[in-house]
């Protein structure tokens, strides 16, 4: 199920999207978020394993020129450290694994923004109707 449209702008105002944030869409589908954050002048990547949404996705996207780039891989594999605010629309079971990416890889001060699933146990800084913001403080410490 895709993100609502209506939620957008919230949640961009949410984690502070302007111009110049790196934002990443972690399974981005057919790329309707990353534009939205293009629009704000953000520098937008994402992930998407689905060729087909991949395409159009990049195809959506091609006005955005060198700001706008989107990946046909597993997000699973990629080093999510340099980004400002970090997106996703996952469902429960893969939370606790998300949750242990962004420990080791984000900087203290990124921000992450969860679509409709929030993480167990952990307080989210603020929430709109549909999502979840977080800091990296929220997160603890992940056992290894």
């Amino acid at each position: 199920m895709p993100a609502f449209r209506q939620d957008f702008d919230e949640l961009f105002d949410l984690a502070g999207v302007k111009k110049g944030t790196k934002f990443v869409d972690l399974g981005c589908g057919d790329g309707k978020v990353l534009a939205a954050a293009a629009r704000r002048g953000a520098i937008v990547t994402g992930f998407e394993v689905n060729p087909l949404l991949w395409l159009i996705a990049r195809v959506r996207l091609l006005r955005y020129g060198k700001r706008a780039k989107v990946y046909l891989r597993s997000f699973w594999a990629v080093d999510i450290g340099k980004f400002d605010v970090v997106y996703f629309y996952l469902i429960h079971h893969h939370m606790p694994r998300m949750r242990a990416q962004l420990i080791r890889q984000l900087e203290p001060e990124a921000k992450v923004i969860s679509y409709m699933f929030a993480f167990e146990g952990v307080a989210p800084v603020k929430t709109t109707r549909n999502s979840f913001l977080y800091e990296l403080a929220s997160f603890g410490k992940v056992e290894e």
